[in-house]
């Protein structure tokens, strides 16, 4: 298994659905830019204890020598930086154009979705329990379009 870095949406959105395990599942290590939890911690939410308590443990508060001048949010920024910077190939991510410019950078994407869909090909997780994850993300806020979901229920159906 492989380090990943993430941003704060992605980040965020692993917290609220309690998502920690099927992460480590996927990921040895994620990294978290000190930036990208200045950010996250600025408001106060049930999802910010999970996410502390796991910094003990499966997360890494990292230091950035020098953040990339992208034209992405400061925690996106901070995140590539943080991939190219330390050599990891992994960034999680579900904002579209930082997946973009990671990409374009030769960095691997993945999002919330994604380490979804890859426990359940690991057979760590049913069908019906991608299902109703994916369906808790939509209910927590996470937006996709009704052509992305329909697309996404076909891959979950193809394991």
């Amino acid at each position: 298994m492989e380090k990943a870095v993430t941003n704060t949406s992605s980040i965020i959105f692993i917290g609220k659905l309690d998502l920690f395990n099927l992460a480590k599942n996927t990921f040895s290590e994620i990294l978290i830019p000190k930036q990208v939890l200045e950010e996250l911690f600025k408001k106060d939410s049930p999802e910010n204890n999970l996410i502390k308590k796991y910094l003990q443990d499966f997360l890494t508060e990292t230091e950035i020598t020098k953040i990339k001048d992208l034209p992405l949010d400061i925690g996106e920024s901070a995140a590539i930086s943080l991939c190219l910077e330390k050599n990891i190939n992994i960034l999680i991510s579900d904002d579209k154009k930082a997946r973009s410019y990671a990409r374009n950078l030769g960095i691997e994407t993945i999002g919330v979705i994604g380490i979804i869909l890859d426990n359940l090909q690991k057979d760590k997780i049913k069908k019906s329990e991608a299902k109703e994850l994916l369906n808790k993300l939509i209910k927590k806020g996470y937006y996709i379009s009704s052509a992305v979901y329909s697309e996404i229920l076909k891959n979950i159906e193809r394991y």
